[in-house]
């Protein structure tokens, strides 16, 4: 994975297939399965070999992994090499590396979504 900017809090190893709603106020790297719905106030890291088939709000979304499902994020997403998404994706920011690959439509207007991510993610404490 590339330079991560925050301490990861939680990590969902390789070997854990979790089905739910996921929230946290820090940053949460899923190595393994995920089904559901993610609301993490900082950065998700979706690493290499991983499946996540989900709704994913955050800060900032960093995948190498795949990620089957739509992505909010408030400013980045990540699409590094090793990575792919299927599905919409709405931030600040796009950024996807020579090999990775991404199929879905794309939003940079995050504002109005806003308030219902900060709604959210205030049911993590």
């Amino acid at each position: 994975m590339k330079k991560r900017s925050g301490v990861i809090q939680s990590i969902l190893g390789p070997e854990t297939d979790i089905r739910g709603v996921l929230r946290s106020e820090h940053s949460v790297q899923i190595e393994g399965y995920f089904d559901g719905e993610i609301f993490v106030k900082n950065d998700v890291y979706i690493a290499e070999n991983s499946t996540v088939k989900a709704t994913i709000h955050a800060h900032r979304v960093i995948v190498s992994g795949e990620v089957i499902g739509d992505i909010e994020a408030l400013h980045t997403v990540t699409v590094n090499k090793t990575g792919r998404v299927y599905g919409n994706i709405s931030g600040n920011e796009l950024h996807v590396e020579p090999g990775g690959l991404y199929k879905g439509n794309v939003n940079m207007d995050v504002v109005s979504h806003y308030n219902d991510y900060e709604g959210m993610s205030k049911f993590a404490r």
